[in-house]
């Protein structure tokens, strides 16, 4: 039992022990006793995909009752389990999560509405399978791939905006665009814009992040989506500066906020004062994006490395100058 538990076991760790771990064996052991027999597209045993599902959870910190929902997503749905017994063996609250994770699969409940009707921990469910599902998506007919691609731009990454998930909702959208139309230029041209998106307030990021993605999607191939995104790049300094200065204005009327942004001007101006500072910063971002990039198609790789270093130096002399303008006039 544990050879197939084990990837849950070892993320866990010692976060599982006593009654709560046996609650989970006892989960992974239903589920597998009424996914007996199934195999994914892939080929694999049906209950590796609610045991990673629950590693997802498990990574994202939750507790045991909705790891055991987790083990327990499909049974419902998926096989002729009664509810019941499930009720007498983990309890009516495990139960009523799984039932109302089940209950999204409705085609009558629109992504929009349960997406805001739904408690925190259901959409964690819902969100931990559609990105195990993503991870395996090659396996499904294309059409399926490109439907549920959008669907996961259009509500579940933003869904794991809201929760607080930054990393979660990244890696949604990456798999996302990758199963697009032209998502491997896509995926290149937004992973430029990310990286210069480290410049603007956390608060204001992911706003304009999602509004720059829905535009990348709507520009005809990779050249044009290469040129927005060298041209948003290299404009991200003087909007950075326009926001913070933004932020700085709102602060006026909030104690300890006016002081907050004075200490992050100061440390930026110290960054930016050397060289070494600056790309000791910057060069890891540059390098993982090219990387990451590489994986998929060698030749946008080689464009952001060509493209993206000479934009970052302009935006740097052009934030380095604006500083200083303004500790000129003090």
């Amino acid at each position: 039992m544990n050879g197939s538990l084990q990837p849950l076991l070892e993320v866990a760790g010692d976060t599982l022990t006593g009654e709560r771990l046996r609650m989970v064996e006892r989960a992974y052991l239903t589920a597998a006793h009424w996914h007996r027999g199934r195999r994914r597209r892939n080929g694999e045993p049906y209950i590796t995909h609610p045991v990673a599902v629950a590693a997802i959870l498990a990574e994202l910190g939750m507790d045991h009752e909705v790891l055991c929902a987790a083990l327990l997503h499909d049974v419902l749905e998926g096989t002729d389990c009664p509810e019941q017994a499930l009720v007498r063996d983990f309890g009516e609250p495990v139960v009523r999560l799984v039932r109302d994770m089940t209950a999204l699969q409705d085609p009558r409940q629109a992504p929009a509405i349960w997406a805001s009707e739904t408690g925190e921990r259901v959409l964690m469910l819902k969100l931990a399978d559609r990105l195990h599902n993503l991870r395996t998506l090659r396996w499904l007919p294309e059409a399926k791939r490109r439907r549920t691609a959008r669907q996961t731009l259009e509500t579940f990454a933003p869904v794991a905006g809201r929760l607080g998930l930054g990393h979660l909702e990244q890696e949604l959208e990456r798999l996302a665009i990758a199963n697009l139309p032209g998502g491997e230029g896509v995926q290149a041209s937004f992973g430029v814009i990310s990286a210069g998106a480290t410049l603007l307030p956390r608060e204001s990021r992911a706003r304009w992040l999602e509004e720059w993605l829905g535009e990348l999607h709507t520009l005809p191939g990779r050249w044009p989506r290469i040129r927005f995104a060298v041209q948003l790049v290299s404009g991200m300094p003087r909007l950075a500066i326009t926001l913070r200065r933004w932020d700085a204005q709102d602060g006026r009327h909030r104690p300890g906020v006016g002081a907050v942004r004075g200490a992050g001007l100061r440390c930026l101006r110290w960054v930016l004062a050397s060289d070494v500072r600056t790309w000791g910063l910057l060069m890891p971002l540059v390098a993982w994006l090219v990387l990451d990039t590489a994986g998929e198609r060698l030749g946008d790789a080689v464009t952001i490395l060509i493209t993206v270093p000479p934009v970052l130096a302009a935006g740097v002399r052009a934030l380095r100058a604006r500083l200083g303008d303004r500790d000129g006039r003090g």
